[in-house]
């Protein structure tokens, strides 16, 4: 059944290939004919070829061509105009075909039809045929008439039946003079049709003939035959030669002799031009192209497609002008080509007849031919041959194909790896967009858009690179049925998928070459997924080179360091998932029991999007080595090397873009403010931070610079250590144990904030400072040494030593200690409530090493009741406070009444108050009565 995507009929159901192209004769002998073996009438000549009514069929008339005939037959029965006619077009370009049109003018007029019954009509004409290819200046020849000849004036006597006339010359090799020729010729029609005229001499200039050479003498003879027919009343001679230097393969200055020798009397002309070439094929390679009225509903098919896909993209009036002009022009051609989609004929004719190897007639005739003959038998039904319709499976396409482009040996691996193999990538593209559509799985749309591809890729027009852009591909390759996104992405997918498609400057070609990216993108996918993530642990962990206190991709808590007095931080690995390893399993954890510093861990999470893509860089990356390393067996020349650093490059950028952002949230535990527990969760988003030169540490840790600090005010130093009348001293190994313990306290990025915050109290006067201190069993402070007390004074940051034994002081007890002396003990005792404040060791001699922040004894209660009266001094106590009866409590309800008072007449600006007192409160569930005045 026909698919859906061909709703107007297959050419197959409407144009009748000759019974030649249908029976699969399509060796380039028939469509190389020789005109030595067509005017003998021997065997083996193609029935198309020897049979004028035939041969009258499968011709096209072209206007060089109906020109040229009218000209010959004129000058056969006496008229003016050329008589000596020069056809100089390429090879392959129609010259031998020109010829034997002549001879079966000449021979059967009546065969041609009523087409050309309107020229002049000589009557009976004498022809006589010379062909540099048949005939050998090295031996003899036999003429039809079984006369023995040695030259071209020999063959030319006997075949006109004056041989006598040369017979002396012929013998000699010397050429004939004009009126020796003029007798040859005779008095009636006489028509000399000579082909590949250079091939004969260059033969003939390696035979000697006495001072000169019979090449030498073939130039003389051709100046006077040309000289002779111009006069001649009803002569006429038709030569060929070749059309470029290229092609007179080495003998440039032969067809430059032969070209001057007669450029003053000859007319140069070329039969086949143009669109014409669209014609000949279609007369020659069809019998019927069936009814004239579904051509016009194919072409009207393709020109509504080009119109919608040139109206959708265009912007302006004019543009949406242009595009119905050239959907009318497309129609048009389609109606003059059909079969054929005219791209394909273009391609043909403009870009392959740039090439050195294109037959432009004989050569296009035999691949089209084979085409058309495969996709007769395949029944696939298209209804125009186009670009993406041939079929380059077919091996007597391919072969045809390849004769024309040269480069069979080149491009046959290319071909089966890429395109026509069961494997290659555009059976792959196939069988993806075909899985859910049938319409599309029938078009091919892979493989349609490859073997276009593999058309494009041979021969330039003039100015421009090689390969087809995408918009000229798309528009070679589409069908009714075929949305042009599809081919779009087809051509995307078979950038992925091929091994020698090569996409540069925005077109698409085929190389021998392997494309890189391709051979890049197999290579990358024999690395394990261990081996790419340990090049991105290298990679991240080459970016945290220098930063402190972190563990990267720890197994478990066990991995993260505990009791080191310092904010750490968990960078976790790209596969983590809090199914498997909860995040408070690192906040409680460490090494199998508790974690004691619990305010001081952080944990990082990864983002799975960004270590995908770090994974991408680091394949990418270890391919791209690994190709490098092995360029020899591969055979990377300079520029595939060259390329292949430029990837690993571009790789190592990458994945280091990735672990840059490889990670988006930090996690870090803060006192709880409701609910179970001592502690709740807090996450902080690192993606809103700008990258530009940070490094991901860096960032992290500013993210969390309003969280863990490094720097600690005095007040809050002292109102945590809770100093004062009650509690005179504090020690400082158990001040940093509770800084990176507890979770009311604040969070410091390392203990060097506490010891700066020391240093600046003692030196503000607001703390002192000591070692050696002790508290005896009556509760009073000793120091060995009063020196050792600090008190107002620049103490260095570097003597601070914040270890037991090391304490900070109240001014007072800092400067009786330092006046003090008991001169029995050498030690200055200073009584004081140290014991019932908790600092006195049970036995004496040292202080407190407590497991928790200090806190006053007290009788068991079962109701709390506090009134309180405070200044911004001790909100910071009383936050303390509050947290430790949490912590005590199951049911905690607190009412506070707030009182602030302008000390000017300015006031407190409302907004603010609004915005940054009461809305975080009511934010955080607190019932807010506000009194504002």
């Amino acid at each position: 059944m026909t698919s859906p995507a061909y709703r107007i009929a297959p050419w197959a159901e409407v144009a009748r290939p000759h019974p030649d192209v249908a029976g699969g004769a399509l060796d380039m002998g028939t469509y190389a004919v020789n005109l030595a073996q067509v005017f003998r009438g021997g065997e083996g000549v193609p029935e198309v070829y020897a049979r004028p009514e035939r041969f009258f069929a499968a011709t096209y008339l072209t206007d060089g061509l109906r020109r040229l005939v009218a000209d010959v037959l004129g000058a056969l029965a006496g008229r003016p105009g050329d008589r000596v006619i020069q056809l100089r077009t390429p090879f392959g370009g129609g010259k031998t075909h020109t010829l034997v049109t002549l001879l079966h003018l000449a021979r059967a007029r009546a065969a041609a039809g009523p087409e050309l019954a309107s020229l002049a009509d000589p009557g009976p004409v004498q022809v006589a045929v010379l062909s540099g290819e048949e005939l050998d200046p090295l031996s003899r020849q036999r003429s039809p008439g079984g006369i023995e000849t040695r030259t071209l004036w020999g063959e030319l006597g006997a075949q006109l039946g004056r041989y006598n006339l040369v017979a002396e010359h012929d013998r000699a090799g010397a050429a004939p003079g004009g009126d020796t020729l003029r007798a040859v010729l005779g008095e009636g029609p006489v028509l000399v049709l000579m082909d590949e005229v250079l091939v004969y001499v260059e033969k003939a200039m390696a035979v000697a003939r006495g001072d000169s050479t019979m090449g030498r003498q073939a130039m003389l003879f051709l100046q006077a035959l040309t000289e002779t027919v111009n006069g001649h009343p009803r002569a006429a001679l038709v030569y060929s030669l070749q059309a470029s230097v290229g092609e007179a393969v080495g003998a440039e200055g032969l067809l430059t002799q032969l070209d001057h020798l007669v450029s003053r009397i000859d007319a140069k002309r070329e039969p086949v031009s143009g669109d014409e070439v669209l014609r000949v094929v279609q007369r020659r390679l069809f019998e019927d192209l069936g009814d004239p009225e579904v051509h016009r509903a194919v072409a009207g098919a393709f020109a509504d497609l080009l119109r919608r896909q040139l109206q959708a993209q265009a912007e302006t009036d004019d543009a949406r002008r242009e595009a119905d002009v050239e959907a009318r022009r497309l129609e048009e051609r389609i109606i003059a080509s059909y079969p054929f989609h005219p791209a394909l004929l273009d391609l043909m004719y403009h870009r392959w007849g740039s090439l050195p190897s294109y037959q432009r007639t004989r050569g296009a005739l035999q691949f089209l031919a084979c085409a058309t003959h495969a996709l007769w038998l395949s029944g696939r039904p298209s209804p125009l041959i186009g670009p993406g319709e041939v079929d380059l499976s077919d091996e007597a396409t391919r072969g045809a194909f390849f004769s024309q482009v040269g480069e069979r040996e080149r491009y046959t691996s290319v071909l089966d790896g890429d395109i026509v193999s069961a494997g290659s990538g555009a059976a792959t593209v196939d069988r993806r967009i075909g899985t859910d559509s049938p319409a599309l799985a029938q078009l091919r749309v892979g493989s349609r858009a490859a073997t276009a591809i593999m058309l494009y890729s041979f021969g330039t027009r003039e100015g421009e690179e090689r390969g087809v852009l995408e918009h000229d591909l798309v528009a070679a390759t589409l069908v009714p049925g075929l949305d042009r996104n599809v081919v779009v992405a087809a051509l995307h997918d078979l950038r992925e998928e091929e091994l020698f498609l090569h996409y540069t400057g925005r077109r698409y070609r085929y190389e021998p070459t392997p494309n890189l990216t391709k051979l890049v993108r197999d290579e990358a996918n024999k690395f394990s997924g261990s081996e790419v993530l340990a090049v991105v642990r290298d990679a991240l962990e080459e970016r945290l080179r220098g930063a402190r206190h972190l563990a990267v991709w720890p197994d478990g808590p066990g991995q993260v360091p505990d009791r080191v007095p310092a904010f750490t931080l968990a960078y976790l690995a790209p596969d983590w998932s809090p199914e498997t390893q909860p995040l408070a399993s690192f906040v409680e954890g460490a090494g199998g029991s508790r974690r004691t510093y619990r305010n001081g861990i952080g944990v990082v999470l990864p983002d799975a999007a960004q270590f995908d893509r770090a994974r991408a860089a680091a394949r990418l990356e270890l391919a791209t080595k690994s190709l490098l390393a092995n360029r020899a067996r591969h055979g990377f020349g300079a520029e595939q090397a060259d390329e292949l650093k430029d990837k690993a490059a571009t790789a190592a950028r990458d994945l280091a873009a990735s672990l840059e952002r490889a990670y988006a949230r930090v996690v870090l535990a803060v006192r709880a403010r409701g609910g179970p527990g001592p502690y709740e969760l807090e996450e902080v988003d690192l993606r809103s931070l700008l990258a530009a030169g940070r490094s991901l540490h860096e960032r992290v840790m500013e993210a969390l610079s309003h969280r863990v600090f490094r720097s600690l005010t005095i007040d809050k130093l002292i109102s945590l250590a809770g100093l004062g009348p009650e509690r005179p001293m504090a020690d400082l190994g158990e001040l940093v144990d509770w800084f990176f313990s507890y979770f009311d306290f604040t969070k410091l990025a390392d203990r060097s904030v506490l010891a700066d915050a020391v240093a600046r109290g003692v030196m503000e006067g607001r703390l002192g400072y000591a070692t050696g201190v002790s508290v005896r069993q009556d509760g009073e402070a000793t120091v060995g040494d009063p020196r050792l007390v600090r008190l107002t004074e620049m103490l260095p940051i570097s003597e601070i030593e914040l270890s037991a034994g090391a304490a900070i002081l109240t001014p007072d007890l800092a400067a009786r200690l330092k006046g003090a002396t008991d001169v029995g003990q050498g030690r200055s005792p200073v009584p004081g409530p140290l014991a019932q404040a908790g600092l006195a060791e049970p036995g004496g001699g040292g202080l407190s090493s407590s497991a928790g922040p200090p806190v006053g004894p007290i009788d068991a209660v079962h109701r709390v009741a506090l009134r309180l009266r405070l200044d911004s001094r001790g909100l910071f106590g009383l936050n303390r406070a509050l947290s430790s009866l949490r912590e005590q409590s199951s049911d905690l309800a607190v009412e506070l009444t707030v009182q602030a008072h302008a000390k000017d007449d300015v006031g407190y600006d409302r907004v603010r108050l609004r915005n940054g007192v009461v809305e975080p409160l009511e934010e955080g569930g607190v019932s807010v009565e506000e009194e504002l005045t």
